[in-house]
């Protein structure tokens, strides 16, 4: 199989497996090279010396992303490059290489014609960004991965005023897939929708949400937030026994996923207040809370009791309150590893482009 057979497969089942549950749009070109129009700028100084035809110096893609934020009231391409690395090769070098190529890429992208001709299809108003997806391949990376990132000087990897490169990292590649894994359980057992349901975005002081909110998708700062918070109305699911068609929350439900690890009963406060001010919690709707942090505190369920005492009290044991958080539904999702096997699935190699 060619690598360009190899990248397009890999493009498929992650966008498949992960983004297309967040809502998020593949665009179906992918792994198309893009002719550099700025390439003083980011030909690599190992090439200076013999330099390559401006014809043929390129910058890769391997597939483009393509979401609507409400925010923005825009479209976000993400120029994404899918990586794999074993734990050892997860170092601060091969990552600062992969985001000063990323980084020279979409700094050609969001004024290249040719580029802007194969992957905005429509005279929407749109956004260029990069994205870089580092997958460990053997699941044994459980380090931060903020130290690397930290050391990254924005004027070594010549990051560009306004350009935006965005990480997903292993643990949060993780943490997203055990999202996926938990959500289809739930839609199995006939718990949440398949399809009818939007993530939720509050209206803010500086920020108004836009656009139809039923079908809003997870931003790329949500997937990295603390927290995501899916809202559905009522829906139907067949009852197999009866065949009959049986209405679930009948007044919508909200459906929290939560990526701290519960070390404190203050988180949780902060995520109540939160609830509180959204308006959440006023509502009739089912409410569930699912943890799905990669290393859940073990007094996890106990800081969250604690919490609602807490929260209780600053409210001067207000009764209603008391109700409202006590029917949340709050548990602990099962951790689940993405399986992308190297063998049967080829990445791009790390390049010092």
């Amino acid at each position: 199989m060619s690598e360009t057979a190899n990248i397009s497969e890999v493009a498929n089942r992650v966008a498949k497996d992960i983004f297309e549950v967040f809502k998020w749009e593949k665009i179906p070109i992918m792994d198309e090279n893009f002719k550099c129009h700025k390439i003083d700028e980011h030909r690599p100084k190992s090439r200076k010396k013999h330099p390559t035809s401006p014809s043929k110096y390129t910058h890769p893609v391997d597939v483009v992303f393509k979401y609507y934020d409400p925010y923005l009231n825009k479209y976000i391409l993400l120029n994404t490059d899918l990586k794999s690395y074993k734990k050892g090769s997860i170092k601060f070098g091969s990552t600062e290489d992969a985001i000063k190529s990323l980084s020279h890429t979409i700094d050609c992208a969001r004024s290249s014609t040719e580029w802007i001709k194969k992957y905005s299809l429509d005279d929407s108003p749109f956004e260029v960004r990069g994205m870089l997806f580092i997958y460990n391949h053997d699941n044994e990376y459980d380090k931060s991965f903020f130290s690397i990132l930290k050391r990254i000087k924005p004027d070594r990897i010549n990051l560009k005023k306004n350009l935006i490169i965005h990480v997903l990292e292993p643990i949060r590649i993780r943490y997203l897939n055990t999202v996926i894994a938990d959500l289809r359980n739930l839609q199995v057992r006939r718990q949440f929708p398949m399809t009818k349901y939007s993530f939720f975005y509050p209206d803010l002081h500086l920020h108004k949400t836009h656009g139809d909110a039923e079908q809003y998708p997870a931003t790329i700062e949500i997937l990295c937030s603390p927290y995501m918070i899916l809202k559905h109305g009522p829906f139907k699911s067949i009852n197999e026994d009866t065949g009959e068609n049986e209405e679930k929350s009948p007044n919508g439900g909200y459906l929290i996923y939560y990526n701290q690890n519960g070390g404190t009963e203050h988180e949780f406060m902060y995520l109540f207040d939160s609830l509180s001010r959204f308006q959440i919690l006023n509502s009739d709707a089912t409410i569930k809370i699912r943890v799905a942090h990669h290393e859940p505190a073990p007094e996890i369920k106990s800081n969250y009791e604690r919490a609602i005492k807490f929260y209780v009290r600053s409210w001067h044991l207000d009764k209603i309150k008391l109700r409202q958080l006590e029917r949340i539904e709050f548990d602990i999702t099962t951790q689940t590893v993405p399986n992308y096997n190297p063998g049967i699935l080829a990445w791009r190699l790390p390049s010092n482009d």
